[in-house]
């Protein structure tokens, strides 16, 4: 499989045999295709299998060694995205805002709230993680305080591992957006992400 990484790309492989060769380097010397296989059939994808919490992974008989090297490709990709500061990460569509809340996932396995702060071409100014435990209502004064600092346009509110609905949280997310309107700031959109599903306000009618 070396051969064929060098000769053609890893862009060759099938998901399964890029799983492969990165157990390979962790449990060297023995045949890492059916531990592989069994692996993505449970997880359904490589990326899903890449993002899942410690806590999953040990529940699949996975070692230290083997989830730390799986944590690599998602840091290097997080770390990526995240180098370049003359060229803030674009988050204006939606395919662009998933990839990069799957990798903020991995941050907690706790419910959290984060504000992600934009600048007027959908630019990613920031993050800021909220009091899990709060209701929006509470925080408008300290939201508004941190995207007029960053001098934000736009912002989006994550909730990551919620434990209420959409049709609960959506309020929250209107009355922060009537208070941000009145300092030119939009809020685009309300997210509720976990492992392997994320629901969209916007895209459910609730916004």
């Amino acid at each position: 499989m070396r051969e064929r990484i060098l000769t053609h790309g890893a862009e060759t492989l099938a998901d399964y045999e890029l799983l492969e060769v990165l157990l390979f380097y962790a449990i060297p010397r023995r045949d890492t295709n059916p531990q592989a296989k069994a692996l993505l059939s449970a997880f359904g994808s490589i990326g899903k299998l890449l993002q899942a919490s410690s806590a999953r992974l040990e529940q699949h008989g996975l070692s230290e060694r083997i989830m730390s090297l799986l944590e690599l490709p998602v840091l290097a990709a997080r770390s990526l995205m995240e180098s370049d500061e003359d060229m803030p990460l674009q988050l204006g569509n939606a395919k662009a805002l998933m990839n990069y809340l799957k990798g903020t996932l991995q941050r907690t396995d706790e419910p959290a709230i984060g504000l992600i702060c934009l600048d007027s071409n959908n630019g990613l100014i920031m993050e800021k993680l909220l009091p899990a435990a709060s209701n929006l209502h509470a925080l408008h004064r300290s939201i508004a305080q941190t995207l007029l600092n960053c001098h934000a346009t736009a912002a989006i509110v994550v909730y990551y591992h919620p434990r209420s609905p959409a049709t609960a949280l959506a309020p929250e997310v209107r009355g922060l957006r009537q208070v941000l309107r009145s300092l030119d700031v939009i809020v685009h959109e309300g997210i509720l992400i976990g492992e392997g599903w994320y629901v969209s306000m916007s895209e459910s009618g609730l916004l």
